[in-house]
């Protein structure tokens, strides 16, 4: 059975119910059929069916065989260039230099979808610069003829279109490019438009997480669980779910839906309904998210103005969250059709007023029969339309928000194997670069108290398994040693038994599956430590792979033709036993080149971070992390520290006007978050690019650069200090958080004497978080420090680690008083 679910309009049906197509009963739930289909929609309804992502391929094939293979195909998509890719694929054919395009592109305002026309208005940056530059004005003239064109076809994540006959009859075709796979060359608007049936096949992977983590608990714990049958009241899921703890769980795991669930905190299975439905800007921004968290907390009272009004939203705490609560209201008290409703709510929706004017007045006459007088059902129907245009798919929320608690319930009840499956899941998506999603859970499992053993080939299996509440890491999970090597390995193993040496390994495994780069990758990872004699090391490894794999290769080469050895007649049914082949004598790798191999392979430093021992000065000294950076706001000025790897110097083309500068450096600057790529243009490298060398310890100040529609963050250096310079670099102003619940004046006493023996020239503030949520910021008056290493460690041995952040005289200071109750001067005595 391939795991499916439905989602969308079509979990209102209960014929798709019955058909175990959906698993919530819309009876259960109030869902409406008529969400999804009523007698004035003009398209074709389709149910969107979510599978598991390893067998989504199985379902297309399937369906290949009984409609006709020339009958069904995916449909295509069409990437189009927008304004700033089209300046660049101009200024790449024009031979312009990388950083000259780069700053014409930073001209074109960071507004989402803005055309070049819109760019280039009379006045701005952009227009100026085309005016001042015949060069400038010729790259966005030719930009502006491609802009919007098709640059790229693609193939769409779920779409795929049935047909009766051959679809060669009815749309262009193409094959994708290297595969044998057929998509469409009209979009899924036109595919629609041409009376074609479009089905929504869309492979999740947290079915096939779910369907993993049952076959892990299967095979070592021999329960055999259905997750339909999970208890959607089980008290320790609530509990794991009020802490915020959903790292890993489907649609719960972003930062602000972990914030939301400790503000609710659930206690029934409708509020993880709601919780997708009002985690979306409108609900957020209109206060919808805040009154229901009162009301359910007994801290604000639901407003209802009709009975009806309060048999209806009772449920979600008087807030309108669903458009289905919408439609109900429409029919009960306006004696409008749940047929019609839905009409209503997209007429709201889309601001189209000639519609929503009639509805109004349909609206108005049935309220009035009901027992309303004009100007309340007119001032009903105004809430209705105030609130109509954020209501969320009921139908599509609950089928999502069963997934979520099937996940839950598992990583609460069976967290280890649920770990090894979501980790698992996570390995085809691996960003070796930065911090990947597989990093991520590793330290969401070191913060559960699970261990997760290191690779090796002779304990992992392909793909992270679990065993006596423990993660082994998964072999295909290291960088360059694919599923298919993996898989050899492990299969070799179980067959033959483990592996004695690295000659044993290389002997027994195809060295065209299991190759060179694929073993020094093993050994980077530490995979083949268990292989080490007593008096052998991971650089000894690292010289004897080419020997090996040659080694290796002769034997694998010797079987097939036929030889033996001398013991052959003996030895049928046994791996060759040869005398185990001595590694060469090098020098041992260092500790730095360890962790670094390990990080290079594996995305993380299984023993120490080099960045260790310097935590506590960089979390003073920095205002960002890398992962805050990420979410800076473009241009922001940010402090970071960390680590500088994959060093790049270059020479710019054409210097900047009036500049005689061309040496530029990038880098990637890692911290124990992530890493940013950073860059020092000439001017900033011409005075820091002394500083600049590969795993150099650097605190930066720099602007956040980002793209509009953009992910990808880069850091404009501005200044570096290696870390050894920090503490005789000046301090602007020195920042103590105090806690009101905490620190008592036993403890305020304390610092003052501190601070009065480490006397200097650096003022000292405040920041007292008060009880209710608030905060103080106070001027330490008459005291002034003198910043050094040992009065940062006294005071975080006094006030905690974390207590201290300063103001240094790198730019991009933090706003301490950003949510500050009030600002006075603080008395010394």
């Amino acid at each position: 059975v391939i795991p499916a679910s439905a989602r969308g309009s079509g979990v209102g049906s209960l014929v798709a119910y019955s058909l175990y197509l959906s698993h919530v009963c819309p009876l259960e739930y109030d869902l409406l059929f008529e969400r999804f289909l009523d007698v004035s929609r003009l398209e074709a309804p389709d149910i969107d069916i979510d599978f598991c992502k390893e067998r989504r391929g199985e379902v297309i094939d399937y369906v290949k065989q009984k409609y006709g293979e020339a009958n069904v195909a995916q449909i295509g998509t069409f990437g189009t260039l927008a304004a700033r890719a089209a300046i660049r694929d101009v200024g790449r054919a024009l031979g312009m230099s990388i950083p000259q395009v780069d700053k014409i592109i930073s001209l074109v305002p960071d507004q989402l979808g803005i055309s070049l026309a819109e760019a280039t208005v009379p006045g701005s940056q952009l227009a100026d610069a085309c005016d001042a530059d015949a060069q400038v004005q010729e790259l966005v003239d030719l930009a502006s003829r491609i802009e919007g064109l098709a640059r790229n076809v693609g193939t769409h994540a779920a779409a795929v279109v049935i047909a009766d006959q051959p679809l060669s009859e009815y749309v262009p075709l193409q094959r994708v490019t290297g595969k044998e796979e057929v998509i469409t060359q009209w979009s899924m608007g036109d595919v629609e438009r041409a009376g074609l049936m479009k089905m929504d096949f869309l492979g999740l992977r947290y079915l096939t997480i779910v369907t993993k983590t049952l076959e892990i608990i299967e095979r070592t714990r021999g329960e055999n669980l259905d997750p339909l049958a999970f208890p959607l009241d089980d008290a320790d899921t609530f509990a794991l779910l009020c802490r915020g703890e959903t790292k890993g769980i489907f649609q719960l795991e972003s930062g602000g839906i972990r914030d939301l669930l400790q503000r609710m905190k659930p206690d029934h299975f409708l509020d993880i309904v709601a919780v997708n439905a009002l985690y979306r800007p409108g609900p957020l921004e209109g206060g919808m998210v805040d009154d229901y968290v009162a009301v359910k907390h007994g801290r604000q009272q639901a407003e209802y103005p009709h009975p009806v009004m309060k048999d209806v939203l009772e449920e979600t705490h008087g807030v309108m969250v669903y458009q289905e609560q919408v439609m109900r209201i429409l029919e009960r008290l306006g004696g409008i059709e749940l047929s019609s409703a839905y009409t209503c709510i997209k007429a709201i929706s889309k601001k189209k007023h000639e519609t929503i004017a009639a509805f109004r007045e349909q609206f108005i006459m049935g309220a009035e029969e009901k027992g309303f007088s004009k100007a309340e059902a007119s001032t009903l129907f105004g809430l209705i339309e105030k609130f109509a245009g954020y209501g969320f798919n009921k139908s599509h929320s609950t089928a999502y928000a069963l997934l979520a608690w099937q996940t839950a319930y598992l990583k609460t009840h069976y967290p280890t194997e649920f770990m090894a499956a979501l980790l698992t899941g996570d390995i085809p998506g691996r960003n070796f670069k930065k911090k990947d999603s597989v990093v991520e859970h590793l330290e969401d499992c070191r913060r559960m108290e699970i261990t997760v053993e290191p690779p090796d080939v002779n304990a992992s299996e392909a793909e992270f398994s679990a065993y006596n509440g423990t993660i082994l890491f998964g072999l295909c999970a290291i960088k360059g040693c694919g599923k298919q090597a993996a898989e050899a390995i492990v299969h070799e193993r179980v067959v033959h038994g483990a592996y004695r040496d690295l000659f044993d390994l290389c002997g027994r495994v195809d060295g065209s599956v299991v190759n060179k780069t694929a073993l020094e990758n093993l050994t980077k990872a530490g995979a083949l430590d268990s292989l080490l004699g007593e008096q052998e090391h991971r650089g000894a490894l690292f010289a004897g792979i080419e020997r090996a794999v040659a080694a290796g290769a002769a034997r694998l080469a010797d079987r097939r033709s036929g030889q033996k050895n001398l013991f052959a007649a003996f030895e049928e049914s046994e791996p060759e036993q040869e005398p185990a082949a001595v590694l060469p004598d090098v020098p041992l790798l260092t500790d730095l080149e360890m962790r670094s191999f390990e990080k290079e392979v594996l995305g993380y430093y299984v023993h120490s971070h080099p960045l260790a021992e310097y935590k506590s000065i960089l979390q003073t000294v920095c205002t960002h992390g890398s992962f805050d950076v990420g979410n800076a706001q473009p241009r922001a000025e940010v402090v970071m520290g960390g680590l500088i790897g994959s060093l790049k110097l270059s020479n710019t083309k054409q210097p900047r006007p009036g500049s005689t500068f061309t040496r530029y450096g990038m880098f990637d600057l890692e911290d124990m978050q992530g890493l940013v790529r950073s860059i020092c243009w000439p001017e900033e490298y011409a005075r820091l690019g002394d500083f600049l060398s590969q795993d150099a310890v650097v605190v930066v100040s720099g602007t956040v650069d980002r793209r509009a529609g953009s992910e990808e963050t880069n850091l404009i250096i501005n200044d570096i200090i290696p870390i050894s310079s920090i503490w005789s670099r000046p301090i602007k102003c020195m920042h103590l958080k105090i806690s009101e619940g905490r620190h008592d004046s036993v403890v305020l006493d304390r610092l003052k004497e501190l601070l009065a023996r480490h006397a200097g020239e650096t003022p000292v503030r405040m920041i007292i978080e008060l009880l209710d949520g608030s905060r103080a910021l106070l001027d330490v008056d008459g005291q002034k420090v003198k910043w050094s290493g040992e009065l940062l460690d006294e005071i975080e041995g006094l006030l905690g680690a974390g207590a201290v952040r300063v103001q240094t005289s790198l730019s991009g200071g933090r706003q301490d008083n950003r949510n500050s109750k009030k600002r006075r001067a603080f008395q010394s005595s």
